[in-house]
């Protein structure tokens, strides 16, 4: 079914110029909440998908090379619950960048370059690691002007910390804070308040059909394969959709005041920030809520 076809069925009728192309980048199959994200993306009329990249998650997974492709096996389950065959989906780079100029190729780091070559603004998607995109622009540093970086990571403001998503390739994350790509950051902080409840979840998305029902039961599942009382992100009863920022960034009103300008920081090896005043300005946001 295409993908206009169920966004028909939902029926909401908006301004055809405030449509947006975004392109998603996800390591789907890390956890749960990507699963949330791309489900949200899919269903939003205002934007125009043209793809998801497949992302791995290789320092979580032990470096076995396997992450990216569970991360797309995850996409092919979830476009058919989805019941949509018309968004193409492409694996990326299976390994973290050997360093900062790093650009190997894959047919996601194709597909980013396809699509930011094409007229007008490209938003992209990054709920994981910065792999495909910074591979992207250290081969085709051409396609930056046309790229808005949606970053879901970071630690918070104004030390940092060794955030999830830097920690799978902190040299990619330093590449795309060193090119010429536009970035909107959502720091851990702010991510992190994106919280529900499973009550919230079952009442809410479990009756949806197929879809709802696979996304709340593996959510529970990564719930109970994963829980730790030392890991303060989760309570047992909660779960942090944080992915979903990158959808929230761009259907929120851009005079909310949640956000400021700043120079592009250094990363330093433990992931922790040191001020950089000759950085690039980036985009940091305060709330999502």
């Amino acid at each position: 079914m295409k993908r206009n076809e169920i966004l028909q069925r939902i029926g909401l009728d908006i301004p055809a110029a405030s449509r947006l192309r975004v392109l998603l980048d996800t390591d789907a199959k890390n956890e749960a909440d990507d699963q949330y994200a791309i489900t949200h993306h899919l269903l939003t009329p205002m934007f125009d998908v043209r793809g998801i990249v497949a992302t791995h998650f290789e320092q979580k997974a032990g470096y076995g090379g396997e992450s990216m492709e569970k991360s797309y096996r995850e996409l092919e389950t979830l476009l058919a619950l989805s019941q949509i065959d018309d968004v193409p989906i492409a694996r990326g780079c299976a390994h973290p960048l050997k360093d900062e100029s790093d650009a190997p190729d894959s047919e996601g780091t194709r597909m980013i370059i396809r699509e930011a070559r094409r007229p007008g603004k490209l938003y992209i998607a990054v709920m994981g690691a910065m792999t495909n995109v910074a591979a992207a622009l250290n081969a085709a540093p051409d396609i930056a002007p046309n790229v808005v970086i949606l970053w879901n990571g970071g630690g918070p403001y104004p030390e940092g910390r060794a955030e999830f998503n830097v920690m799978q390739d902190p040299c990619a994350a330093r590449a795309a804070l060193k090119s010429a790509a536009e970035i909107w950051q959502t720091p851990q902080d702010v991510y992190c308040a994106l919280e529900v409840t499973l009550a919230e979840l079952k009442r809410r998305v479990y009756p949806c059909g197929a879809l709802g029902r696979y996304l709340y039961r593996q959510l529970v599942e990564e719930n109970h394969a994963e829980y730790n009382p030392g890991f303060l992100l989760r309570t047992g009863e909660n779960w942090v959709l944080g992915d979903n920022t990158t959808a929230a960034v761009l259907l929120m009103n851009r005079w909310r005041g949640n956000w400021r300008m700043r120079p592009a920081p250094v990363l330093r090896d433990d992931l922790t920030y040191a001020d950089n005043p000759e950085g690039k300005p980036i985009r940091t946001a305060s709330t999502c809520a």
